[in-house]
């Protein structure tokens, strides 16, 4: 069941990163650079063998967080075009022309690249708990007693918090994004990926 829903995970991840590529424009190739990666990780995760362990998986998918964070931050600070709103949207609220950091600014506006990065965060920490990797049953608390046992479960408590609060702030995009009319392209985006960590945490329940 486990890998049967890793397997449905990737559909509308998939979808998430066709709309991701399909709003791209100058100042968002890193959110298309991601969606790209994040759904090679899921790949890779559900078709063996790997070609990269869990743990590298999750490495690479926390730079590329980091990475979006901080391009988020140089535009906003120069106040290039593509610097608010969720991968897709165009403005504060997801449609093209509209100023950023406006009063009333949409949720996308406000939380879109916080949602993007937070989003490869929890995929790459799913990803991990779902590694069939020789090894891996360390971080995932299989076989774990004592201080590794404490590990696991603090880890477990971490996923868990991540997960239900970018699941939380997806909700409240989409229910944003809904009552504002915004472009559906970034709220289908927003919504697919939303899917695709709820199925991902539950092939872990």
């Amino acid at each position: 069941m486990t890998d049967l829903l890793g397997l449905a995970a990737i559909v509308p991840a998939s979808a998430g990163a066709c709309c991701t590529v399909g709003a791209w424009r100058p100042g968002r190739a890193v959110d298309v650079v991601a969606a790209v990666v994040m759904v090679a990780a899921m790949v890779d995760g559900a078709f063996g063998p790997r070609v990269l362990p869990g743990v590298l998986w999750f490495v690479v998918l926390a730079l590329l967080a980091v990475v979006v964070a901080a391009v988020h931050r140089v535009q906003s600070a120069s106040g290039a075009p593509g610097a608010s709103g969720a991968p897709g949207a165009s403005g504060s609220d997801g449609r093209p022309g509209s100023a950023p950091g406006i009063r009333g600014a949409s949720a996308h506006g406000r939380f879109g690249r916080l949602h993007a990065a937070l989003g490869l965060l929890v995929m790459g920490a799913l990803g991990v708990g779902m590694a069939h990797d020789p090894g891996m049953t360390g971080m995932t608390g299989v076989g774990m007693h004592g201080h590794g046992g404490a590990v696991a479960v603090t880890w477990q408590v971490v996923l868990g918090g991540l997960t239900t609060g970018y699941l939380w702030l997806t909700a409240h995009m989409v229910r944003d994004g809904i009552r504002r009319r915004a472009r559906a392209l970034p709220v289908v985006e927003t919504l697919a990926m939303g899917i695709a960590v709820a199925v991902m945490a539950a092939a872990m329940v």
